[in-house]
């Protein structure tokens, strides 16, 4: 038997093997770029910051402030290693994504309402935070409990189709949600004038809109189809089960170096909100008037991005694919600080197409984990943003001194300087990872888990 013959005998028993069968497999991967799809097609209110900051700016918040929606989101970056110890079943997976959709929908909605009502700017402005701390727990949640159902419903030569499905394809319809945010807001787009919302609706048809979106995302997720576990976990005393998992990760050296990358990418990707800002010095327009093109150049390059790193994936390894995003995200910031007129729009595509880092650090992660600790090393990896919470409002804090003591483009321009520090230090570090993970052997199930009777999934 030939050396690729074998290999591929050996897959073919992989596939056997796998607790999944072929359709359902083939139904994981659609849905879970379906799923991720919708969440970009709802991005302008989830994605929290672009669309958010020039809402609070446009009501009268200052940088800082205007920030805050941002860092509100890195602030619960815990939750999914909260809801992972509260819910540590298998069975308990297709439960989490529909709650958490449905959680996301009634926020959008009350923010809608909130805008649209006769109360004060800084009420409104309250409201946007919330919807950020609330989506900030909720989002993180849905990404790490997707990533574990095409974990566990997808065999691992599959996984990367599942990734170029969702973020490869998945940011057309953030493209497209762009572009009609553009025409709410502007009434305008690529020389086709229509009337624009009027005010408050321009701001409150976005947080209204992701009520359906995120709705059919809950529906979608019912239809998963995941293996029931023969030895089902059971919920372990919440401080215990936290120390011990970490106990776990940490002495990963490979999760270690990936999660000080994670907290610096962070740090770097939350100068964004800035950058709409900075719209204003560079065009002489206000913000919201341009922020539908420049989140249509951010999924633009999102999708060139997502359909070359599957690629770069299968043929070099999750690293290269972290290295090259995180290029792109440094690409972004330095255009803006150095280019001047509408050619400065294209940092807004760079730093989108850099933005899919985030996605291959966690697929890294995953790469790194074996099945057992899947949930929990991707819940402690959740806590990279946490750290990075202040990087906002530092950034925001930055332009607001400098700009009041020179101008407003020298503070934007400060801003930027800081934020590439912890790119560049994140840029230095990638390269000390393994080109090709592997997770440890898998622990002994008898010594964590009780036999429990489990519903199919």
């Amino acid at each position: 038997m030939t050396t690729g013959t074998l290999a591929t005998a050996r897959q073919d028993d992989a596939a056997d093997r796998f607790p999944v069968g072929e359709v359902d497999q083939r139904r994981n991967v659609m849905l879970f770029g379906v799923n991720t799809g919708l969440m970009f097609l709802g991005s302008s209110v989830l994605n929290v910051g672009r669309f958010h900051a020039p809402v609070c700016k446009a009501l009268g918040a200052s940088d800082t402030v205007s920030n805050l929606p941002g860092s509100a989101y890195l602030i619960m970056a815990a939750s999914p290693l909260v809801v992972a110890c509260l819910f540590p079943q298998v069975s308990y997976l297709k439960r989490v994504l529909v709650t958490c959709y449905l959680v996301l929908a009634i926020m959008g909605g009350v923010v809608a309402l909130a805008i649209l009502s006769p109360i004060p700017n800084a009420l409104k402005v309250a409201a946007v935070i919330t919807q950020g701390i609330v989506t900030g727990g909720a989002l993180t949640t849905v990404t790490m409990f997707l990533f574990e159902v095409i974990g566990r419903g997808a065999s691992p030569s599959k996984r990367g189709q599942a990734l170029s499905l969702g973020y490869g394809r998945g940011p057309f319809l953030g493209l497209v949600g762009a572009l009609v945010l553009q025409l709410c807001l502007d009434g305008r787009l690529f020389g086709l004038r229509l009337a624009a919302a009027p005010y408050p609706w321009n701001f409150a048809l976005p947080f209204l809109a992701s009520v359906p979106i995120m709705g059919a995302a809950a529906w979608l997720s019912t239809h998963f189809v995941i293996a029931p576990e023969k030895v089902e976990a059971t919920r372990q005393p919440f401080v215990s089960n936290v120390f011990a998992g970490f106990g776990d990760f940490v002495g990963n050296r490979w999760l270690r170096l990936t999660f000080l990358v994670g907290v610096l990418s962070f740090w770097g990707f939350s100068i964004g909100n800035n950058m709409t800002l900075y719209t204003k010095e560079v065009l002489g327009v206000a913000p919201e008037t341009l922020v539908g093109y420049q989140l249509a150049l951010r999924f633009g390059f999102k999708i060139g991005s997502g359909l070359c790193m599957g690629a770069l994936l299968a043929y070099a390894g999750p690293r290269a694919t972290m290295l090259v995003t995180a290029l792109c995200s440094v690409a972004g910031v330095v255009w803006a600080m150095l280019v001047p007129g509408y050619w400065f729009m294209l940092s807004f595509g760079l730093l989108g197409a850099g933005e899919l880092f985030g996605v291959y650090m966690t697929n890294y992660i995953l790469s790194c984990s074996p099945k057992s600790h899947t949930r929990s090393n991707m819940g402690f990896a959740s806590l990279a943003m946490m750290p990075a919470a202040p990087a906002g409002a530092l950034f925001g804090a930055i332009s607001d001194h400098y700009g009041s003591i020179y101008n407003r483009a020298y503070g934007f321009q400060m801003s930027f300087a800081a934020a590439l520090i912890f790119m560049g230090l994140m840029v230095l570090l990638i390269p000390l990872l393994p080109a090709h993970p592997q997770p440890p052997p898998e622990p002994d199930p008898s010594s964590l888990t009780v036999k429990l009777e489990c519903e199919p999934g």
